[in-house]
């Protein structure tokens, strides 16, 4: 988990000093935050208008027909609050679109970041014909949300049970949460919540962020995957082998990344740093030829 913040703050130093990458991640960063910007106002505009127009109407009505309007009146004000906390967290949802729609945007900020580090790599990396297995990642998507769902569902029945139901939520977590980071950090979660009862929102927020950490990671190492040809299932054999390194790498920007307006600085700056990431801690492939696969050039240079 050290070398994954180390490398954290290095990459974010050298992305700091480096012309070249100064200038592609401002260039970047103006896109998102534009892309940003314009989808707010819209969607503001398509929440905050109707609102606007219902109260506006409503206090028409209450003149000209001489009706109390309060009760209406603090429905809406408790609409226009709900309202509001749904529009503060639209920039990070925002940036999440442009995220996959602009794919190119962040793969660049990523290649040229490889290319200024370790050139070698870039130009290996760059052989391999690109993959993106939409239709795989769907399903793999879809099975990971029924499972998950599947899952709290029974959690919940369970947790119900007499004897064993106190047992169920942290085994729970330490089991999902194993997957991520590893046995030990997962295991000093769930004993918190058996130690400390009072803990379990603090808990729950720690396993829930661990989940949304992954995501992040996945979005991150997009490039990299989709350059490759890593199929879903094989990227989570990825993220098993080098579960603590990414842990702390990602840890270092997630909770800046979740900033709304600021946050898309740490988001680009995480996508060019977790080039230098990749270039210290997985193999350098070889150049592409027929028939290689990912797992074929993973497997032989871990046995180098």
């Amino acid at each position: 988990m050290i070398q994954g913040m180390v490398l954290a703050l290095e990459a974010a130093k050298f992305t700091a000093k480096n012309r070249q990458m100064q200038e592609k991640f401002f260039k970047a960063l103006q896109v998102t935050i534009i892309g940003m910007v314009l989808g707010y106002g819209a969607t503001a505009v398509l929440v905050s208008l109707p609102l606007l127009l219902l109260r506006v109407g409503n206090n028409v009505l209450a003149l000209v027909l001489q009706y109390d309007a309060t009760e209406t009146t603090v429905a809406l004000i408790s609409f226009r609050e709900a309202a509001d906390r749904f529009l503060n967290t639209l920039p990070l949802f925002w940036l999440d679109v442009i995220a996959h729609v602009r794919p190119s945007l962040f793969s660049g900020i990523f290649f040229a970041m490889l290319d200024e580090i370790d050139p070698e790599y870039a130009k290996a990396l760059l052989t391999w014909p690109s993959k993106k297995f939409r239709w795989a990642k769907i399903k793999f998507a879809a099975q990971r949300l029924a499972k998950r769902y599947a899952m709290m569902l029974a959690a919940s029945y369970l947790s119900r049970l007499p004897l064993v139901g106190w047992m169920v939520m942290p085994v729970g977590s330490l089991m999902l949460m194993a997957r991520f980071v590893g046995y030990p950090v997962a295991t000093a979660v769930a004993l918190l919540s058996v130690v400390a009862p009072g803990s379990r929102h603090t808990t729950a927020f720690i396993f829930k962020s661990l989940l949304a950490m992954k995501d992040f990671s996945g979005d991150l190492l997009k490039p990299y995957f989709t350059q490759m040809g890593v199929k879903p299932k094989q990227r989570t054999a990825f993220y098993k082998q080098y579960e603590s390194s990414i842990v702390g790498f990602i840890l270092s920007f997630y909770f800046f990344v979740q900033l709304s307006w600021i946050g898309p600085a740490f988001y680009v700056l995480a996508q060019a740093a977790i080039a230098m990431f990749i270039s210290r801690v997985i193999p350098r492939p070889p150049k592409y030829t027929p028939g290689d696969s990912w797992e074929k050039v993973h497997g032989r240079t871990k046995d180098e």
